[in-house]
Order: structure tokens, then C-alpha cells, then sequence
């Protein structure tokens, strides 16, 4: 026989013998579509059954006729369908779902699974909520503290004392010497009308007198329409000498930013030649986006932060908000109030502002003294006494911080898409959902730390304990029920034996 015959052969008689062996097993062993049906029977002795369900899909609900009809598979993943009773049976170390039906959940834990669980939970308590609105934006000059420098008369510059922009000045400060002709020939009109007065009025026609004075009155008018100050006319006046040039000055202090003046140059009437503004107070152009811009108002403080100075902190005021909507951003800008004594901040750096705002939109605190039970937390009374349900003397409860609302952790909700709820502990190991209404997410200060919370607008009350860890185990054991329950509680550790595991694996 050849080496190739004898290779086919062995190939033959082991697949004949695992052939052998797999039929003895299927003949010996359970059957599995038989065990559900085991384990049924076992747990449905005096209990009603509702529907039945997959344990990998809980969406899929069969009703008991169907069932008995031979539609036992899910027909998304094909495993056997579970049932689901009225009431649950408690199991050691795993959760009892009860009144599943009832659109409430209750979900009992046994101390062990609690335990596992690390189960943690928080009162529900009047807070002052704050709202910290962090927005982006850029430094920019004040516009109300910025002036123009502008001829008021035509004429010639012979001489500059700025003459280059960024230089600091004060108020008053000489800017440059200005030849104008038509100024030069008002100041001798301005000294002849001075001149006449003087002589008229040592004569007796007091009309001409008062001539003499309306042309003074005129020349000085005009002079001052021309920036002439009070100070210059009353040199004039004293020394009795047209001035041929006519010093400009600062109209404020602050910083040259603009200059449009070059010696020689011939300048009109009305052409600006500087551009001043005062360094000591800036603007922040804040950009605050749409979906918080119910929040901000103006008055309100503003921490402001700059990368060119790590760890220090500046201080403004919200002193306007644009009122359009930029619709490429969607954001509004708000201008922020920033002094600047020390002139460190420069308009054009960029900088952060956070603006806290005081949460309103959630249920307000009492304004009365409130009597509660410790043991009730809806009971609440106006006076001292006992408590109508547990018999307990009510305490009374003190008095919440003024503009505090009431405020759910916010670890503690879980939101569907559809709806949001919490856990309730009823009691110790008892767990209920809480539809709920919530306003603003914002931030309290809890016990030196800063803690997160959602302003409740309806659906619990002061008191009440919810579930701020392990809430999304708790949530995902209610939605499995029944036999179902019993397999796949492996989440909290169950350790009841006598449950057969389940057939399948995935």
C-alpha cells in the first residue's frame, strides 16, 4: 500500500470515531431548547406571567398565546425567549424589578449587591446655583475715550511737537505750531475792537460805546469757534500782539495713535491730524454664544484672564451687548469695562472673561420657616408637631441661602434622548425613577469643593435621596427582567448557584 493510501485511510477512521462520539453525546445529554423550559416551570409556580422577552433585547415583547404558538425565538438574535412575571421573586445578590408595568420602575438590591455596586447617594437640597459663561475675545480701545485732533482753521504746520505715533501726552499738552492767515487777521480784528472800546469809551456816546462792545464780543466768539482757548485769548488781550502762530494742545491724555500731521504740510478745515486715546481704560470685545446669551446682562463682573500674564487675574463690567447675531459665529459680542491704571493690558491681546451668572429657573426656596420629617421628606409643615405618616416630631429646617433653588447633582441624572430621570432611594437597598424637569446646568460650592448640579424645574422634592453612583448599573439591571434577570446579572456578582447558566455565549 502506498504512503499516500495509507495517510487517506487514517484520515477516515478518526473522522469515523468523532463521528461516534457526537452522537452518543447529543442522545446522553440535556436537551437545550428543554431547559428554559425547566427553569420556567420552576419559577412560574403561582406567579402571572405578563409577556416574554429576550434577555439581549428587552424591546422584544411576545405575548404568552404567541408563545404557546411556537414563536419562543427572539428574532433578532434568535435565543430563547424568557418570561416576565407580575412581580419578581427577590434573588440573593441580584435586583427585583417591581411594578415594571406600572411605567415606575422599583429596583430592590440586596446589601451584598449594593456593595459591589459602590451604590453612593445625595440629598436633594436648596442651593445658590452660579453659571460660569467662559467667553473668548479680543482687547480693543475704548471709543468713548478716544478723541480727535482736528483743524479748525486752514493754514500751514511749521513745526510738530508729536511726531511719531504711540507717544503718551497729556491733556493740554502742545501738539504742534499752526500759521493761518485768516486766524492771524481775527486777532488784529480781536485787538482793534479791544482798542476802539478803550478809546470810545472815555467820551460821552454811550451807543457807540456799546458798538465798540458788540464787536468784541463777535471777535472773541470767533476766536473761540476756532479752538482758541479762554487762557490764549487772555494773553492776547494783555500783551496786546497778534500771535503769527497758534499752538495746538491735547484735547485729552492718552496715547497718539493716528497721526496724520507732517511739518510743512498745508492742512484744510476740518482735516484730522491726530488720533488720541486713553490707555486707562479698555474695552474687551467678548464673544458670547447664542445658547448662553439669555444669561448675561449688562452690569454684571467678568473675570478676565490673559496668556501674556499666567496666574493673574483682571476685573471688568459688562457695559453693553451688541444686539444682533453674528451669523457666521453665532455669537454676540459684549463689551466689557477694563481699567488699566498700570497701562499692562494692551488693546489687540487676546483674553478670556468668565462671567458668573446667579441660576434662577429652578423651583426657589421657601421664604417661610418650614417644619419637615426627617423621615418623609414630602412631609412639610408651617408649624411644629408629628409627622402624619411615620408619627416622628417634625425639625425644623433651616433657612436656605437667599435666591437658592432646588438642585440635583448631576451624576445623577440620566438622560434617554426622550426624557430625563433619576433614582430615587425610597429606602435602604430600593430604588425608583423620577421623571424629572430641569433648568440650567451650573455650579455650587459643596462642603469647600465645587460640584455640579441642574436646577429642578418639577419632579422632586427637598429631602429625597437619589442615586449619584452606580445609577447607570441600577438603570441597565431594570431592563432586564424575569429568567432573564437571573442569567444575565452578572454586573453585580450574582452567586445563586442553583440557576442554570445560560446556553448561549455571545
Amino acid at each position: 500500500m502506498t504512503k499516500r493510501k495509507k495517510m487517506l485511510w487514517s484520515a477516515a477512521v478518526v473522522l469515523a470515531a468523532a463521528a461516534l462520539l457526537l452522537s452518543t453525546a447529543c442522545q446522553n445529554g440535556p436537551h437545550p431548547q428543554d431547559e428554559p423550559e425547566a427553569v420556567a416551570g420552576q419559577e412560574s409556580q403561582g406567579r402571572e406571567i405578563l409577556y416574554y422577552t429576550c434577555g439581549m433585547h428587552p424591546s422584544v415583547r411576545v405575548s404568552p398565546e404567541d408563545f404557546a404558538a411556537g414563536n419562543d425565538k427572539c428574532p433578532i438574535c434568535k435565543m430563547d425567549l424568557v418570561p416576565v412575571y407580575r412581580e419578581g421573586g427577590r434573588i440573593e445578590g441580584g435586583a427585583e424589578p417591581i411594578g415594571r408595568e406600572t411605567g415606575s420602575p422599583e429596583i430592590k438590591l440586596s446589601p451584598r449587591a449594593q456593595a459591589l455596586a459602590s451604590v453612593e447617594t445625595q440629598p436633594i437640597a436648596y442651593r445658590q446655583l452660579f453659571k460660569e459663561i467662559q467667553a473668548p475675545g479680543q482687547l480693543v480701545w475704548d471709543e468713548r475715550r478716544m478723541a480727535y485732533v482736528a483743524a479748525r482753521f486752514g493754514g500751514r504746520l511749521d513745526r510738530l511737537f508729536i511726531d511719531f505715533t504711540g507717544i503718551q501726552v497729556q491733556k493740554g499738552a502742545p501738539l504742534a505750531l499752526i500759521y493761518s492767515p485768516e486766524l492771524l487777521t481775527t486777532q488784529e480784528e480781536y485787538l482793534l475792537a479791544l482798542e476802539t472800546r478803550e478809546r470810545l469809551s472815555r467820551g460821552p456816546d454811550a451807543e457807540a460805546v456799546r458798538h465798540a462792545d458788540a464787536l468784541v464780543v463777535a471777535a472773541e466768539k470767533r476766536l473761540r469757534l476756532w479752538g482758541i482757548s479762554e487762557d490764549q485769548i487772555g494773553r492776547l488781550a494783555e500783551s496786546r500782539r497778534a500771535d503769527i502762530h497758534t499752538t495746538l494742545h491735547a484735547p485729552i491724555g492718552g496715547t497718539v495713535v493716528h497721526k496724520n500731521a507732517v511739518e510743512g504740510k498745508y492742512i484744510r478745515e476740518g482735516e484730522n491730524l491726530f488720533q488720541i486715546a486713553d490707555p486707562a481704560h479698555l474695552w474687551m470685545e467678548a464673544e458670547i454664544y447664542e445658547h448662553e446669551l439669555a444669561h448675561v446682562e449688562v452690569g454684571q463682573h467678568a473675570v478676565l484672564t490673559a496668556q501674556a500674564f499666567p496666574g493673574e487675574t483682571f476685573h471688568g463690567v459688562v457695559a453693553f451687548i451688541e444686539p444682533t447675531v453674528d451669523p457666521k459665529t453665532r455669537s454676540v459680542k459684549a463689551r466689557v469695562d477694563v481699567p488699566n491704571p498700570d497701562r499692562r493690558l494692551k488693546p489687540g491681546m487676546y483674553i478670556s472673561a468668565a462671567i458668573s451668572v446667579h441660576v434662577h429657573d429652578g423651583m426657589p426656596a421657601p421664604e417661610k420657616e418650614v417644619w419637615i420629617c426627617t423621615m418623609c421628606p414630602e412631609v412639610q409643615e408651617a408649624e411644629p408637631g408629628s409627622c402624619p405618616e411615620c408619627g416622628m416630631d417634625l425639625v425644623k429646617r433651616p433657612a436656605a441661602p437667599a435666591g437658592a433653588v432646588l438642585a440635583v447633582p448631576r451624576e445623577a441624572v440620566l438622560d434617554t434622548g426622550t426624557r430625563t430621570m433619576v433614582y430615587v432611594e425610597r429606602e435602604p437597598g430600593s430604588y425608583m425613577t423620577h421623571e424629572v424637569v430641569l433648568g440650567s446646568e451650573a455650579v455650587a460650592d459643596t462642603e469647600g469643593r465645587r460640584q455640579r448640579f441642574f436646577a429642578v424645574k418639577a419632579g422632586l422634592e427637598e429631602g429625597m435621596r437619589v442615586v449619584t453612583r452606580a445609577n447607570f448599573l441600577i438603570d441597565s439591571q431594570s431592563q432586564i427582567t424575569g429568567q432573564a434577570e437571573a442569567v444575565y446579572s452578572g454586573a453585580l456578582e450574582r452567586e445563586d448557584k442553583d440557576k442554570p447558566p445560560s446556553k448561549h455565549i455571545h
